[in-house]
Parts: C-alpha cells; structure tokens; sequence
C-alpha cells in the first residue's frame, strides 16, 4: 500500500495525519477512522484477513473485491453507530472494529450485497454463516445481559509484530474494565488464540462452522478487571451522519 506526501499547508490550516506514535513515551494512540479514511482502513482489513479460511470459504463465487466490499460496508456501519467502533492506528496500518450490539451492525439486504459480490457469496454470507455466528454468541454469552464484541481485528502483515494489535485491543481492553463489561470475539485464525489468551481472553467453545471440518473457530470470553467497585459509564462518541448515503 502506497501513500502520498501532499505540499504543507500553512501552519494556521495544517491538517496533520502525523504519525500516531508518542515519540517521546513510545505509546501508540489509537484514534477513530475518519471517513477519508475508509478506503484505506478497508484496505488494511483486506490485506490482514487475505488468508483467512472463514471468509475464503464465505467469498467462493464472489467478485475479485467481495473482502474490500464487505469490510468497507462494515467500517462505514460501525462509525454510523460511533466513531468509536471503527479505530485505527499509526495511518491505518492497524484496524479493529468492534461494538457493544449484541446484534452486531447492519449489512446490506442479500440483493444489494448480491449485486456488489455475487448471489453465491452474499447467500453464504447471511444465509448460513451469520445464522451460525449468532447462535453461538448466543448460547457461549447466554449469561451476560451486556458484553463487548470485537468483530475483525488485522494489521497489514509487514507491519506486524509492532505492538499495533495489542494497542487496538488495549482500547477496548480499557473501556471493558471501567465500565465492568466482558469482552466475546469469534477467533477465526487458531494461530491467533495465544495472543488473545495473553491479553486474558479464555476459550469457552470451539467449533465448526457450518460443520466444515476445515473451518475451526475459537469463541473466546474476556472477564473484565474491576478497579472498581462501581463500574463507570460506557461512553461512546456519537455516529457520523450518512450524508451521502454510503450504507
């Protein structure tokens, strides 16, 4: 992924997209993504779940774009419902969109989503794969009135090994723990449960999707740190309008 320099602007009307590391403590800031950035977060989700054998299987009869199509309506979605949904860092190198809706976020209807990716995906998409998905959330969740959910979290594979998954999971880490809420994420990539285990995430069940035995999936829970005794609002940035219709 390439990226331009465009000419400074002057310093009273500089727009700044600096890096998001502290130069100073070495933190990286996580920040929501703007909608000029959409594409360009999509892109970043695209890349990082390439390999990913669910939504491989998801996209067979699909268009050559159905990852950047499906992440795009997904971005969007989310920052309708807040901007905090939608979070990157260090210029998009990292994404992770995740929410508080057990129903999760809007997509498309299947005949829009058809004419974007083709039938034979948006049917195996919604028809079988979300049915799937929400029954699982429902029956490992059962005991919780109010969790998180992290829906897809990547990092440009080259940019890996950095710190920026940990610092987008921090962000949500920290909002759980104030406001005494746990944590659900669906891990798709076995290689990936070492790394939510170390950030305290534990496998509740495991299964098939759709019983395809190729088609492992981790359902994994994150009980909050209370620091505590009386849990603080979950406070969210509110939505973008959808002025232009992008949904």
């Amino acid at each position: 992924m390439s990226m331009s320099v465009a000419q400074p602007l002057s310093q009273s009307h500089r727009i700044s997209r600096k890096l998001t590391i502290c130069a100073e403590t070495n933190v990286i800031n996580v920040r929501p993504i703007v909608k000029g950035a959409v594409k360009e977060a999509s892109h970043t989700l695209t890349d990082g779940y390439a390999n990913n054998a669910v939504l491989d299987w998801c996209s067979r009869g699909a268009t050559n774009d159905f990852l950047f199509t499906f992440f795009k309506s997904l971005i969007n979605s989310a920052t309708l419902s807040s901007r905090d949904f939608a979070v990157q860092v260090e210029g998009c190198k990292g994404v992770m969109i995740w929410t508080n809706q057990p129903q999760g976020f809007s997509l498309p209807s299947a005949a829009k989503l058809a004419r974007m990716v083709g039938w034979a995906a948006a049917l195996r998409s919604l028809m079988q794969y979300q049915p799937w998905r929400v029954k699982w959330r429902r029956k490992v969740m059962a005991d919780y009135e109010e969790y998180l959910t992290i829906a897809y979290l990547g990092v440009l594979p080259h940019e890996q090994r950095k710190g920026y998954g940990s610092a987008l999971l921090q962000y949500v880490l920290d909002k759980a723990d104030a406001a005494h809420y746990p944590i659900f994420v669906e891990v798709t990539e076995m290689t990936a449960i070492p790394f939510f285990e170390y950030h305290g995430f534990v496998v509740k069940g495991q299964d098939l999707v759709c019983n395809h035995s190729e088609l492992p999936v981790a359902l994994m829970v994150r009980e909050p740190i209370l620091k505590a005794d009386s849990p603080l609002p979950l406070r969210l940035k509110p939505g973008r309008r959808d002025s232009d219709n992008t949904i």
